[in-house]
């Protein structure tokens, strides 16, 4: 509120897009997602088979941080359920990609048929401390 701060809003899918169009190097394309909000302020508009989309720019950093939950040391990643939907895309939008992994095994460890991010594509890998998983609890209670 204090305006130290500068927010963009993006939809989902908008946002999993502009990491897939960077790492494709695509330095732009038009969705119809968030055409008549706030979202759309200020944005180019064009007409695609009588539907108003707006454009979008690839997002593109310096840096990109994924969390994996095994990797070696060669920056093949494994992830685990849900994780598995914005790393790869993120993964490939960084100039440099930093991968913390909760187990770093030996290249080679790894089955090749697991491996959803290849070692081409991470920078700098290590393996974090104190995992805490809030929403992974496990509570044990007798029925009624």
């Amino acid at each position: 509120l204090s305006g130290e701060l500068e927010v963009e809003l993006t939809p989902q899918g908008t946002l999993a897009e502009k990491c897939r169009a960077a790492q494709a190097g695509i330095p732009a394309f038009y969705t119809p997602a968030g055409f008549g909000t706030e979202v759309a302020e200020g944005k180019e508009v064009k007409d695609f088979k009588g539907k108003p989309h707006i454009l979008e720019f690839a997002y593109e950093a310096d840096f990109a941080i994924v969390k994996a939950w095994k990797g070696d040391h060669a920056g093949n990643l494994i992830f685990k359920g849900s994780a598995r939907n914005f790393n790869h895309p993120m993964a490939g939008a960084g100039k440099i990609t930093i991968a913390e992994v909760e187990e770093l095994v030996e290249p080679g460890e790894l089955d090749p048929n697991q491996i959803h991010i290849p070692g081409i594509m991470i920078q700098r890998i290590f393996q974090g401390e104190k995992f805490e998983k809030r929403i992974e609890q496990r509570t044990v209670r007798k029925r009624d």
